[in-house]
């Protein structure tokens, strides 16, 4: 099994994981199209090795104010023929992002490039997840997301930026490739995560109330995760935070550190034949993996190839979800 059976943990079938998270997504005041649209990306997160971005995720919008805020269909307030703008109606970006990811794959067909953000939203999930439609549609896709404050700046003890992941998605022969990273040390979601089943990090990945470094997750949703990878992380998060406002962030609540989601799409065919493309990138991976490896590395593997291979795995073996996660999904459904 990929997952060992424990007395914390309930084991799911996708099947099983899907209509749980139906039902209790429908208890929350959601139609059974968005319920589906929400799940549907929920799963596939968990069926890709992701257990804090999948069910638990139905906590945080449970929990979240934004739930009880009036919501309105998604819609374009601007558009050319190569852009537009949505605004999101104050859906969680499980709904208004995916939407988006479709306008910019009809937006490639027409004209071959898209540039497409969304306004008036909250969270987006695993970014891989709306580039790899993209890719599948056989366009390349980069994806930005800015983010409501909880990461300090370099040196700060108050955040100040988002997570702002950054992911790439290039069309395969076989399954795309996907790179999607987040640009603090670690994301929002498993801190919330791991805060509410009292578990600490391995390192100190983020900050207390006031501004100490620490590893307890509980500290850190009082005060701030830290940025990646040094001085490098935190201007690429800055960058990150910056794009978010030509997605509309300001938009939401009038804050200049607020959700701004930017999608940049293109067909590889207005630079190189498609098939032509795919191939090269074929060969480019394979050349990789092909080095010569340290001792003891068995594989030198490419991001997103744990993923489809873990997805498959899990199709049989389904997920497994902690037991206080599963215990408060059912105390919602009463």
């Amino acid at each position: 099994m990929i997952d060992a059976d424990g007395g914390d943990t309930v084991r799911l079938s996708v099947e099983e994981a899907h209509a749980l998270g139906n039902r209790v997504l429908a208890k929350l005041g959601y139609t059974q199209q968005e319920a589906k649209t929400i799940t549907d990306h929920l799963v596939s997160n968990a069926m890709s090795g992701y257990q804090f971005a999948g069910l638990p995720r139905i906590l945080a919008i449970a929990d979240s104010p934004e739930l009880h805020k009036p919501r309105q269909p998604v819609s374009i307030i601007h558009e050319t023929p190569v852009s537009a703008l949505l605004d999101g109606g104050n859906h969680v970006g499980y709904i208004s992002v995916d939407r988006a990811a479709e306008v910019a794959i009809e937006k490639v067909r027409q004209s071959g490039v898209a540039v497409v953000g969304v306004a008036n939203s909250w969270f987006s999930g695993r970014n891989a997840y709306y580039l790899e439609k993209i890719a599948n549609a056989g366009f390349v896709g980069i994806h930005t997301v800015s983010g409501a404050a909880t990461v300090v700046p370099m040196g700060g003890k108050r955040p100040a930026l988002g997570t702002n992941p950054i992911a790439f998605a290039l069309p395969g022969e076989v399954h795309p490739f996907i790179f999607d990273m987040g640009t603090s040390a670690t994301m929002h979601g498993e801190v919330l995560l791991k805060a509410y089943l009292d578990e600490d990090f391995h390192e100190e990945v983020g900050v207390d109330k006031d501004g100490v470094p620490t590893r307890r997750a509980k500290a850190i949703v009082e005060g701030g995760i830290l940025p990646w990878g040094g001085h490098k992380g935190y201007g690429l998060s800055v960058a990150i935070q910056a794009l978010g406002l030509l997605a509309g962030a300001k938009k939401r609540d009038g804050k200049v550190s607020d959700f701004g989601f930017l999608f940049i799409a293109f067909d590889p065919a207005i630079l190189m034949p498609a098939q032509e493309f795919k191939a090269q990138l074929t060969e480019l991976l394979a050349f990789i993996k092909s080095r010569p490896r340290q001792d003891g590395v068995d594989e030198i593997r490419i991001s997103s190839e744990r993923s489809f291979r873990e997805r498959e795995v899990r199709r049989l073996q389904g997920i497994v979800v902690p037991r206080p996660v599963l215990d408060r999904l059912n105390a919602i459904l009463g």
